[in-house]
């Protein structure tokens, strides 16, 4: 999750926030939240679910939907259904620079962002568009592959898709395999192993084994896996860390939350709330609706006596003098 996000006063004034304006309230909110809400990214195009926008502007599905389509119609942003991602087409430029020289640290940022992202309609017209503003040398194009524009392939080369489908094929027959007591050899599954992954593979390996099983337990059947999810896992171990990420990803599907029961404790949520979740897991207490009440109003009677008791020391002074 970004630590700040840039927000210009133009958002108000400007043809696309008079547009937005003249389309109400819940148009503007969204608009808001899209540039500012814990998924997004300086690229301005990223994973976001419309119940994320419902629930954490404290808007209904149908109030989220309607501003998401009053968005796009003033050209803010474009949504994807299928992949729930998002494009705040002018975001990277207000984020990040109108341009960037080719010897700028960000522009390697900006390609491994979306070199991360998981598949989806606005990949090939995100490139088109930033390409040469921030000197990006890959272009994705339509799926998951990476083809660079100077040079194409010397050879082919299986999908990632394709990778990635064998890779999920694998890991749920070994799961399965042992949840059933026997465990197949490296030799019949072709699962490589561990000491020739890197460090971030092995952990999102585990991580998933770790969400998958303790999700197994919980609804008894295996958890979705697709390139969204590989992608969310990876996110998020990024974001948590190695040693710690399987534990929270655990601690995840053991959560009782209302929400996340009610979105049956998606991966979508563990990225979303990454840190909250790893907070308590480390410190083994919820942070629920009434408890944030309950210390904001022990705060609040905290902070009354400390001024009580400034107002007697002063009047006792007064007095001895």
């Amino acid at each position: 999750m970004r630590d700040y996000s840039k927000i210009s006063p133009k958002f108000w004034i400007g043809q696309t926030g008079k547009k937005l304006r003249i389309s109400g309230t819940e148009a503007q909110l969204v608009s808001l939240y899209l540039m500012t809400c814990p998924t997004s990214n300086m690229i301005g195009l990223f994973y976001c679910p419309i119940s994320y926008v419902a629930h954490e502007t404290g808007l209904t599905i149908e109030g989220a939907t309607k501003g998401l389509a009053s968005s796009i119609e003033a050209g803010f942003c474009e949504y994807d259904e299928v992949s729930e991602m998002v494009w705040v087409i002018e975001m990277a430029e207000y984020q990040i620079a109108a341009t960037l020289k080719a010897e700028d640290k960000r522009c390697a940022g900006v390609q491994n962002e979306y070199s991360d992202l998981p598949d989806n309609p606005f990949l090939a017209r995100f490139f088109d568009k930033y390409s040469a503003a921030f000197n990006m040398t890959k272009k994705r194009c339509g799926s998951d592959d990476l083809v660079s524009p100077l040079q194409a392939p010397s050879k082919p080369l299986a999908s990632q898709e394709q990778e990635q489908e064998q890779e999920q094929e694998q890991e749920q027959e070994q799961a399965q395999a042992q949840r059933a007591g026997t465990v197949p050899t490296p030799e019949k599954t072709g699962i490589v192993p561990a000491k020739q992954e890197t460090e971030l593979q092995a952990s999102c390996r585990e991580t998933w084994k770790s969400y998958s099983d303790a999700y197994f337990t919980r609804y008894g059947t295996e958890p979705v896996r697709n390139a969204t999810v590989n992608t969310q896992v990876k996110s998020f171990v990024k974001r948590i860390g190695a040693e710690e990420s399987p534990h929270v990803a655990a601690f995840f599907v053991q959560s009782n939350s209302a929400f996340y029961v009610q979105r049956g404790h998606t991966l979508g949520n563990l990225l979303a709330d990454a840190e909250k979740l790893r907070t308590e897991w480390a410190t083994g207490r919820s942070m629920t609706t009434t408890r944030a009440r309950q210390i904001d109003q022990s705060e609040a009677n905290f902070s009354a006596v400390g001024e009580a008791m400034k107002i007697l020391e002063a009047q006792n002074h007064a007095e001895a003098a």
